[in-house]
């Protein structure tokens, strides 16, 4: 019949085994003497249990999961459409002042007022214009008189003159007061049109039709010439107003455009860009851009939110792919591809030609729909198996969004 030892490993006999000599040589110290059944029992105990233990060598090694990695679809770089928030601005909006400076007596406009060309914005106090112009046209009726008297002096000395009654030299300063009376005189005159011309002034007219958009002034204030009193939006074309980041200045100025105002989101306009500040803004580093409109409805008011739509033109070939997507192996670009169901990436060399805000346009051997990793591109390697996540581009990134 069988025995215990028969069932167990080499290892788990030896075991045993090193139990017993363990309690023989505890023997063997106390002089031969017989040993207590209760050590004895233990002593065969711990053999036993160090027998059942399992070996190190015998552990079952189990694989890693595939690591879950993020992939997007590569897109064509004349697919990408950008869009900007900006306001609806008018063409021309200017401050509209005085000529003159004085005190300011009344102003008839507030904002949101229409006005035509000729209607009167504001007026001043024009006392001190009117004596003014009263000083100077008597300055020039004195002129006039002073000319009239001098050409009649001239007159009678050329008359004596002939007769041989006067010099010549008594002759030529009679010529020389008449030539300068007649310049006084114009002298006065323009010096009378002028303080007719700062009279008018007193009174501010619109030039051209259009709508109030701010008051700058007060009834009561005394202003200076050239102080704006209100600002004008000059009916006509209208415009969008967006702040474009630097990335994308040069790209704008061949793409297409269309506007969309909120008040009707499915009914887009045409746009061109009309200007391009040629400087960054000192604090967001943006620059302006300027989109008129084609508003044959009349739809744009003045302050409304209008959405920029641009579409890029890339160059042939060029792809957009996430700028996470870019890593580089010394001097050359890479992106890892992926396909549906395939267990392992390969990098493909590309060749970067532009960055922007989120993306990288490369060419190299990319077509439209191929998958890239878009994140945790620099812990991968050919060989280590992964399970693909597919990621829209539009999709926002959580914590804990892949285990």
């Amino acid at each position: 019949m069988p025995g215990l030892t028969d069932f167990m490993t080499p290892s788990r006999r030896r075991a045993r085994h090193a139990g017993l000599r363990q309690v023989a040589r505890g023997q063997a110290a106390r002089g031969g003497a017989p040993v207590a059944p209760r050590l004895l029992a233990l002593g065969l105990v711990a053999g036993l249990l160090a027998g059942c233990q399992p070996d190190a060598a015998e552990d079952v090694v189990v694989a890693p999961p595939p690591r879950t990695v993020w992939v997007e679809p590569v897109v064509a770089a004349s697919e990408q459409t950008l869009e900007f928030s900006g306001t609806v601005r008018a063409r021309s909006d200017a401050p509209v002042a005085f000529r003159v400076g004085g005190k300011l007596a009344e102003r008839t406009v507030d904002v949101g007022d229409l006005v035509t060309r000729g209607d009167v914005l504001g007026r001043l106090d024009a006392d001190d214009l009117q004596v003014a112009m009263r000083a100077e046209t008597a300055r020039a009726r004195a002129a006039a008189a002073e000319a009239e008297r001098s050409a009649d002096e001239l007159i009678r000395l050329q008359a004596l003159k002939e007769k041989g009654h006067v010099s010549q030299a008594a002759l030529d300063r009679a010529v020389a007061g008449a030539d300068a009376a007649a310049e006084n005189l114009k002298a006065a005159r323009e010096r009378e049109r002028l303080a007719e011309n700062q009279l008018a002034y007193a009174t501010l007219t619109a030039e051209v039709d259009g709508v109030v958009t701010a008051t700058l002034a007060e009834p009561g204030e005394v202003i200076a010439a050239g102080q704006p009193i209100v600002r004008m939006a000059r009916n006509g074309e209208r415009e969008a107003e967006v702040a474009i980041p630097e990335t994308y200045v040069k790209a704008i100025g061949t793409a297409r455009a269309e506007i969309t105002l909120w008040v009707a989101p499915d009914r887009p306009l045409a746009a061109r860009l009309r200007e391009l500040s040629p400087q960054a803004d000192p604090a967001a580093r943006t620059f302006t851009a300027r989109f008129a409109m084609e508003d044959p409805d009349d739809l744009a008011r003045l302050g409304m939110t209008a959405v920029v739509a641009l579409t890029l033109n890339g160059a042939e070939g060029e792809m957009a792919v996430p700028l996470s997507a870019v890593w580089y192996k010394g001097e050359a670009a890479h992106v890892w591809r992926g396909k549906e169901g395939a267990s392992h990436v390969e990098a493909v060399p590309v060749t970067v030609s532009r960055l922007s805000g989120e993306q990288a346009f490369v060419t190299g051997a990319l077509h439209p729909g191929d998958l890239v990793v878009s994140m945790g591109v620099h812990r991968l390697d050919p060989d280590l198996e992964v399970r693909l996540e597919r990621r829209p581009a539009s999709a926002r990134v959580q914590v804990g969004a892949l285990q």
